[in-house]
């Protein structure tokens, strides 16, 4: 029952990304024609300065998303309605504070726009992306449940649809007025009608959490949820100060316009990522269920499977990217948006250390190991300021990256493997970092052979070529990984699941044929 939900949540997420991707891009075309680069610049620090709101969560819904694991396999009710009304009334408080925080944000905002040009009503535009970001936590207590249960493909169907639909309002709207107020009002009309959509599809499935009557958690679940918040926050100020500052450094230090030629690349980098979630986030639910019901044998060797779809997919993607970010975005938008290549060179190596730890991190928080490591995102989030602060003044944009690299190597690149391995699987590290030595081999020879390859058979960069350049990125790789790894025990398990899974479809075909 578990693969069938990590299969189906990877298939709807997989399909609805493809095609948000599509739109995605050219939304952004028709923005930077319609808006210009400024407002780009302004969307993308907006959205940075108000992610410093995820602080005041807490890790609040991890902890409960956690907790919810056992009472669901159990069919225990009770609990999952007390767990559910805890959250609820935590984010409706939280909320509120949201709002407070916000509006004593506001006066600081010109302070970090450096060159920011004549952006006018910045107020109103700042309170709508403010509403937008309250307006998430209406039903914030209802996704938790059903991702807890493994049914989130259900949202991510719902998702899909208004997503489309705000995409083509927002085409429609540049083209028509080119009022970048008017692109937001209607952003965030659409989005309030997807919340409470979606929280009454979550309500007709589980019924039975609406309730008048007040139930409580357990004292031992409470002390567990507290020591497990504190430990969050901690966590979510050293990932603010790590993946939520770079826009604003840029903004401060260099332009408001070079924020918004990088969210050019953080877009194209964020639409791949979101193409891998579904895999790999298909299959987070059942990590939680996994580790609350099978033995440390079977889950260290479904991590071992883990980590090798993991460096698979980021490997293939670095590579897709290496040889293809700038030549697309050049043919998509022009080469006057181009950054340098020593800071795309940081961008991928970032990329590819963030992605390879997702395996770690989902069996670490699925675990609810947050307080072992609680004040190393801190100490990741000090390194990764001081160094970009002292490196921007020798490489620009490049040594803001560069900080952020050094960041994740000195911390959390080695205390979360160290952390699972001792608590969950009993093993020596050692075990973790030999084999991500031998994944980041294989990924720089995949990426110096297609590289090669590319170079030597494609030399223009026309929309043909770059779909050539395409399919030899995806190809070659991947030819190269099979042969390398064909002998692999993991690849043989994932080439046993996807065999097994063809042949089901194939029989259920001829089945409904006949």
């Amino acid at each position: 029952m578990r693969t069938k939900h990590s299969l189906k949540n990877i298939y709807i997420g997989v399909v609805s990304q493809i095609v948000l991707v599509l739109l995605g891009f050219i939304s952004r075309k028709i923005f930077v024609d319609s808006l210009g680069i400024d407002y780009l610049g302004i969307n993308g620090l907006l959205t940075n300065v108000l992610s410093v709101m995820a602080l005041v969560e807490s890790g609040i819904g991890i902890s409960i998303v956690y907790n919810l694991y056992k009472p669901l396999a159990d069919g225990d009710k009770k609990k999952v309605i007390a767990l559910v009304q805890l959250y609820k009334k935590a984010y409706s408080f939280l909320a509120l504070i949201i709002f407070a925080i916000s509006i004593c944000l506001y006066p600081f905002l010109g302070f970090l726009m450096k060159d920011g040009g004549d952006i006018g009503n910045l107020a109103f535009i700042y309170f709508l992306f403010v509403g937008k970001n309250i307006i998430s936590y209406l039903n914030a207590h209802k996704w938790s449940l059903i991702s807890a249960d493994q049914r989130g493909y259900v949202i991510t169907k719902i998702n899909l649809v208004f997503q489309i639909v705000t995409m083509i309002a927002r085409i429609l709207i540049l083209v028509t007025t080119k009022s970048y107020i008017f692109y937001l009002v209607i952003e965030l009309a659409i989005y309030l009608v997807q919340i409470l959509y979606s929280g009454r599809t979550v309500d007709k499935r589980y019924s039975y959490i609406k309730t008048n009557e007040k139930y409580s958690i357990d004292s031992d679940t409470k002390d567990n949820l507290i020591k497990n918040i504190k430990a969050m926050f901690l966590h979510n100020i050293g990932g603010f100060m790590v993946f939520g500052t770079d826009n604003i450094l840029i903004s401060s230090f260099i332009s408001i316009a070079t924020v918004g030629l990088y969210s050019n690349y953080t877009m194209i980098t964020q639409q791949v990522s979101a193409l891998i979630a579904p895999i790999l986030g298909g299959i987070d639910a059942s990590v939680g269920n996994l580790l609350a019901t099978e033995s440390i044998d079977k889950n260290y060797s479904i991590f071992k499977v883990t980590f090798l779809v993991n460096f698979w997919i980021y490997s293939i993607c670095v590579i897709f990217l290496n040889n293809l970010l700038d030549p697309f975005i050049s043919w998509w938008l022009g080469r006057e948006y181009l950054l340098s290549n020593l800071s795309l060179i940081f961008i991928l190596v970032n990329f590819y250390l963030t992605g390879m730890r997702t395996a770690i991190s989902t069996f670490k928080n699925k675990a609810g190991l947050f307080v072992q490591d609680k004040y190393a995102p801190i100490i990741e989030g000090l390194i990764n300021l001081i160094s970009s602060l002292i490196l921007v003044n020798y490489f620009g944009l490049a040594g803001i990256f560069m900080g952020t690299a050094l960041s994740t190597l000195l911390t959390i690149f080695w205390t979360q493997p160290v952390i699972v391995y001792k608590h969950v699987f009993n093993l020596p590290v050692r075990y973790y970092f030999i084999k991500y030595c031998f994944y980041s081999i294989l990924t720089v020879i995949g990426c110096l052979v297609t590289t090669m390859a590319v170079d030597t058979l494609v030399s223009g960069n026309s929309f043909l070529d770059l779909i050539i350049k395409g399919i030899i990125c995806l190809l070659l790789p991947n030819i190269i990984f099979v042969i390398l790894l064909y002998k692999n025990d993991e690849f043989k398990y994932i080439w046993y699941l996807l065999t097994k899974s063809f042949t089901k479809n194939i029989r259920t075909k001829n089945f409904s044929a006949n």
